[in-house]
């Protein structure tokens, strides 16, 4: 007769006591599957080295939770499996016995022990559904969280504009975009004209603030499709899809206006500050590197000319 579970738990718990082991779940796991006579499973193969995230513990720190959790919810499972397994034994040696019982006592103890077994089942379900909502909800908010850390590594901390690596990643984007779709892509770099003269008089404080006013004045001109990056100091770099240099060149007339009639005010005084500006539209086999470099010398011509300026390459 085959053994159940339960009567293979209680064997290997004595022989660990003969033995002398201690009930570990190394020491249980080898001494059930020799007790059931059945072979162990093969030992897992060991894990790769793990990519590590350089430069960004919170990212390691994540990946790590994520890991653990992960590895919770198979112990759940697995836990839930073999409990299952059991308790289902267990119930089909009462649904048996309950079969060949003719005393009305018998058949009464056993419907109540197939009543409370039923019930453990379903409260073993329960349970892990329970425990399995749960980590989902965590797995969701760990998702946001990575998505939001995804977003940051892209953005300038200060303006809220796409950094350098945001802007290489955009660019590429709209560039494979706009030679697949045979469209227009312009970048416009943009530069506010003597900002050190700004630091020096009123703080490197009120120059953080013209950075981030400047930011919202160049959004205010924008559409949902353009973009915008922080390329480094004072300089910024606009990207434009589906724009020719016309359409370039009236968005920064439309940007110099809003900015003369919208100075940063610094204790009650206005700052008022212009800024040059170089366009290039993409040719041929453009990269993003040969586009910006043909943006960055229209705008040191610009400054060349004598600032306030918009040169077209």
């Amino acid at each position: 007769m085959a053994q159940t579970p339960n009567v293979i738990g209680h064997l290997v718990m004595q022989r660990l006591k003969e033995r002398g082991l201690a009930a570990t779940p190394e020491n249980y796991e080898r001494l059930y599957y020799e007790v059931a006579g059945l072979p162990p499973p093969k030992p897992e193969p060991e894990p790769e080295p793990e990519p590590v995230v350089q430069n960004n513990p919170f990212c390691m720190e994540l990946l790590v939770t994520l890991r653990e959790m992960l590895r919770e919810v198979t112990d759940k499972t697995d836990h839930l499996a073999r409990e299952l397994g059991e308790k289902n034994e267990d119930l089909r040696a009462s649904v048996s016995g309950l079969k060949k019982s003719r005393e009305k006592s018998e058949v009464v103890r056993l419907l109540g022990l197939i009543v409370a077994q039923a019930g453990g089942i379903q409260d073993s379900v329960q349970n892990s559904h329970r425990d399995l909502v749960e980590t989902r909800h965590s797995l969701k908010a760990m998702q946001d969280e990575l998505a939001e850390t995804r977003q940051l590594l892209n953005e300038d901390a200060l303006t809220g504009a796409l950094n350098r690596r945001g802007l290489d990643q955009n660019l590429q984007r709209e560039i494979a975009r706009a030679q697949r779709a045979g469209t227009t892509l312009t970048v416009a770099m943009v530069d506010l004209d003597h900002f050190k003269r700004v630091n020096d008089q009123h703080g490197h404080e009120t120059g953080d603030q013209l950075l981030v006013h400047f930011t919202r004045l160049m959004r205010s001109v924008m559409r949902k499709s353009d973009a915008l990056a922080r390329y480094g100091g004072e300089e910024f770099t606009l990207i434009l899809p589906e724009t020719d240099a016309r359409g370039a060149h009236k968005l920064l007339d439309r940007l110099r206006e809003v900015h003369r009639q919208s100075p940063l005010l610094f204790e009650g005084k206005a700052v008022a500050t212009t800024f040059s500006a170089g366009i290039a539209t993409l040719q041929g086999e453009d990269n993003g590197h040969a586009l910006l470099r043909r943006a960055d010398g229209a705008l040191f011509a610009a400054k060349d000319a004598g600032r306030d300026t918009i040169q077209i390459a």
